[in-house]
Order: structure tokens, then sequence, then C-alpha cells
């Protein structure tokens, strides 16, 4: 069979004047551009389950309205898409499925919404990928697709997880490439919509199965940039400390994403810096501590953390690790002076760079339950507005119209070239200080 793996990628934001604006600020541009230029590695690990004697070819939409038609002649296709793009998705497979060809649809929205795919859909993939793709593709090839295979939460081993398929990318197309150590997060964020909504639990892949991976890209590229693709990669710090001597070796550069207490591990921040790493996304969330209250469902352990922040982000960024801090608007107990208090705080943490996202209400996570029982959803289906951007909620204490009004500010004064270039400034300069003192 000819198999097409296509991903609906890109930043969306369904608000124009928001879009518009955001191409205009150099900080906001950067990571976007980050982001969209990384390729989809669920597909790509599913191409590498492919037995051989099938074609398989990887594609990307990032918008379907430049697409004319079907991109690409299949005899099966697979489709993956997060809930900002379902709608897009479903009109791709319409397209696929009205000239013959059958489809499976899955991704985080198909898992947690399985009957709305299926009514676009010849199957639905629900979960993890891998313990059912060999299964789909005898199915597709025998013309005996199922309905629906996988369940939200299964019992898959990241001891048994395949090569990804990096040699289908073409490698002038991607600056960042993607690798997984883990799967899961213990800190249940109750707006969290990534891999804890098919993994119920924290799983480690294997130190030598990830080396394995890296040394496939390094195959292909000759520097590559690594974005470890796991929700906190840090839970399992003696993980790290086994596996970070091994990765420095390979010479490559790399990202991550984690929390806060990787600041009271200096022997692990410098076997990170050793190794590559130039940089870490960490969710702060909140300017405020009041604000964060409740945020992490089983433990408040963010509440918790708050007061460390300001050593943590010194610390880590001492080792020459860029810190990215991720905050959200539109936190219950915000109100229109989270603009001041965020900016001062940014300041005062001397990050290098900053995240803004408004509080999204993804489908099938805690806050969606939650609000939808309050009755504060505007729109309770409108998936298009799951970008992170857009605001589809009532917030507790001020209007959408303010907490609108409040992205724009903190916008216009974090992502500025001024601002952004006087943060990276700043970073040199206290690294700079440090070396010399030291």
């Amino acid at each position: 069979m000819k198999i097409g793996l296509i991903a609906m990628n890109g930043i969306q934001c369904a608000d124009k004047e928001l879009a518009a604006m955001g191409l205009s600020l150099p900080g906001f541009l950067d990571r976007g551009k980050a982001i969209a230029s990384m390729p989809s590695l669920a597909l790509l690990t599913l191409a590498g389950l492919t037995p051989p004697h099938h074609q398989v070819t990887y594609l990307e939409v990032p918008d379907i309205r430049t697409v004319n038609g079907l991109p690409g002649e299949f005899d099966f296709v697979g489709i993956s898409s997060y809930s900002a793009q379902i709608a897009e998705a479903y009109e791709l497979a319409d397209r696929y499925r009205a000239a013959g060809v059958p489809v499976i649809i899955g991704g985080p929205h198909a898992t947690v919404l399985p009957m709305e795919a299926a009514r676009h859909a010849d199957a639905v993939a629900i979960g993890e990928g891998e313990p059912i793709w060999p299964t789909v593709v005898s199915d597709a090839e025998r013309g005996q697709l199922q309905q629906f295979y996988g369940a939200q939460f299964s019992k898959f081993s990241l001891a048994d997880s395949p090569m990804p398929a990096y040699e289908l990318l073409e490698p002038s197309r991607y600056n960042r490439l993607l690798v997984q150590t883990s799967r899961g997060c213990p800190h249940r964020c109750n707006f969290c919509a990534a891999s804890i909504l098919i993994s119920n639990r924290y799983k480690q892949k294997p130190a030598s199965r990830v080396l394995s991976e890296i040394d496939a890209i390094c195959s292909i590229w000759k520097r590559p940039f690594i974005e470890f693709a796991d929700d906190n990669s840090f839970i399992n710090h003696e993980y790290w400390h086994e596996l970070l001597p091994q990765l420095k070796t390979r010479g490559v550069r790399w990202f991550a994403e984690t929390d806060v207490s990787i600041g009271d591990d200096d022997r692990l921040l410098r076997l990170m810096s050793d190794a590559g790493c130039k940089e870490v996304l960490i969710g702060l969330e909140s300017p405020t501590i009041t604000n964060i209250d409740g945020i992490e469902l089983h433990a408040n352990w963010k509440h918790k953390a708050w007061t460390k922040y300001k050593p943590a982000v010194r610390n880590i960024q001492s080792h020459g690790i860029r810190v990215i801090g991720c905050f959200v608007l539109g936190l219950d107990g915000q109100t229109p002076s989270v603009v001041n208090d965020l900016v001062d705080f940014t300041g005062e943490l001397d990050l290098f760079d900053v995240q803004v996202t408004i509080q999204t209400p993804f489908p099938g996570t805690p806050l969606y339950s939650t609000l939808l029982e309050q009755g504060r959803l505007i729109e309770p289906e409108n998936w298009s507005k799951c970008t992170l951007f857009d605001i589809n909620y009532q917030p507790s204490d001020m209007s959408v119209l303010q907490l609108r009004d409040a992205l724009i500010a903190v916008a216009e004064q974090l992502y500025n070239r001024h601002a952004t270039d006087t943060r990276r400034k700043h970073f040199r300069d206290n690294l700079r200080a440090l070396r010399v003192a030291s």
C-alpha cells in the first residue's frame, strides 16, 4: 500500500487581530517558528513501525486553505491533529474518503472524543499508537478496518519503542528534531492537554533507546538541535545523571521542558550544560502565589514550589542554560492587574525569555469539565479556539474583553524588540560576570 501520514501543524489563532499582532512581535515569532517547524514525532514513530513492503510518505498541512484537492495519492491515510485544527483534519479526511481512500484519525483530540472523530473517518486511533499500528496496517491492507483501535490508557512500555523514521524528513526543512525520553507527568495540572491524556502514569524510555534515536538523527543532520518531546523531562534525576555523560559524547545541542526542581540539583545542571543543554522551558504559570493555588491537582505541587522560582531560575541560568518562563493569563482570581504583576515578575526573575498564553479549556481536561459544569464555557464545542491565545470561557474576576486586553498589553510589553533584546543581554552579561568571578 501507499500510506500517507499527515500532520496538521502550525501556530493557530482564531482572533485575527491577535494573530496579526503576533506576527509583528519578534519574541513571540521566534518561539512560534520553532514550534511550527517541528515534525510530528507520533507519525514518524508509526512510520517506523510500518512493514517495509509498504510505501510511507510523511506530509504536513499547516493550513488546509492552501491545499487544493488531495495532497498525495495514497491507498490509506493516517491523520494526526490537535483540537485547534481538528476541523481542518476532518475536512481533509472527508476529501480522501470521498475519493475512496480509507482514513484513520488519531491524536489527543480524537482520543478524548472518538465518536466525533468517527463521523469523519473509517477508523479512530485512541491513545498510544505503537501497540495498535501493526494491526491497523494489516486490517487496512485486507480492507477490513475496525471503527476503533486502542484505549485512552494502555500498558505500552517505552522499552518497546520503535525507531522513528527520521529518514522520511527533508533535512533542510527542519531546524529542530524531536526525541521522547518519557511520557506522562506526575504533576496533574488542571489545564494540561499533553501526553497525560494518553498515559495515566509516568513512563521512562530506556537511555540506550534514546541514544540510538539521537545517533540516527546525527547520521542525517550534521549538527542537529534536539527538542525532547516530554511533558516534564527531569522527573527522574538519577536517570539523567546516567544519560547525560553519554549524551555529551554526541555533541548535540538540545532543549527540554521541566519544572523548577532542577534548580536544586547542581550536579544535574552541570551535566546538562556539559551535554549541550541550551534552553529549558518551565511552567511557572502565575506571577502571584495566590492564583497558582490548586492548579496542580495531586499535591498542589506548584503552589508549594512557587517560593523557589527566583533562586531556581538564577541557578539554572548561572550554568549557561537559558530559561523560558511560561505564564498563563485568565487563571481564577486574576484581575486586570495581572499585566503589571507579570511584567514586574518576569523582570525580577531575569528570565531569558517568556511565553504567555491564555488559559485554555481543552476537551478531556479537568479544567474543561469544571468550566462546563459551572456554565462558564462560551462555545463548548468550538475547538478552533483551543489555540492557547483565544478566549472561550468566562474568567472569574474580569471580563472576556479585559482578559483579551491583558494579553495584548502583556505581549506588547514583553515581546517587543527592545524587551526581547534586553532580556537576552541581561542573560549574557550575568553569565559573563559569573564566569569572571569564578
